[in-house]
């Protein structure tokens, strides 16, 4: 028991448990990338997973004394960045509840697109949406935000309507990953 022990412990970790600022920087060169990927993959924006980045070290180090010497030090920073990452989608989500109900308490009349309005997006499905191939991009725009039909698209793009059947659902499934995410 004592050897396994003693093959989790890392210089490292103990290290960054006493305080040492240069092993904790040694650590951020070599993860602060890897986490930050891990934020980009789920929240599709650069900004906010630079900015989640920053908050996962800046937990690490603040709550660097709570470190377990009984996991790897990758793992424990990427159990704080999935508790980020969560409290980010909670946020957002309470958000959007907190603008809907707010919107409804003035009475929808106020709040209903007219047909020259856009549908408002959020941010994050809008950078997901700016992800796709030109073509499956331009195809979405129409279809979702214009309210144009697999016809009307295929004869605007000249293509034909199997064809934007087809980008259609390949488009969908992946905003589905962004959906996903947002609430669950």
């Amino acid at each position: 028991m004592e050897n396994e022990l003693n093959t989790v412990i890392s210089p490292r970790l103990t290290a960054i448990k006493q305080g040492v600022h240069e092993a904790f920087i040694e650590l951020y060169k070599e993860l602060h990338i890897k986490v930050f990927r891990f934020f980009l993959k789920r929240v599709f924006l650069h900004d906010t997973a630079k900015e989640l980045t920053q908050e996962c070290f800046i937990r690490l180090w603040e709550f660097r004394h709570t470190l377990s010497e009984l996991h790897p030090l990758e793992k424990q920073v990427f159990i704080i960045a999935r508790s980020i990452l969560i409290n980010h989608i909670h946020k957002l989500t309470t958000e959007k509840r907190l603008k809907n109900g707010h919107a409804q308490s003035f009475g929808k009349e106020n709040f209903l697109p007219d047909s020259s309005a856009h549908l408002e997006i959020s941010q994050e499905v809008s950078a997901a949406i700016e992800t796709l191939p030109p073509v499956r991009k331009k195809i979405v725009i129409l279809k979702a935000l214009h309210g144009f039909s697999n016809k009307e698209v295929a004869e605007q793009m000249e293509i034909s309507v199997k064809t934007v059947e087809d980008h259609v659902t390949k488009a969908f499934r992946q905003l589905k990953q962004v959906v996903t995410t947002l609430f669950f």
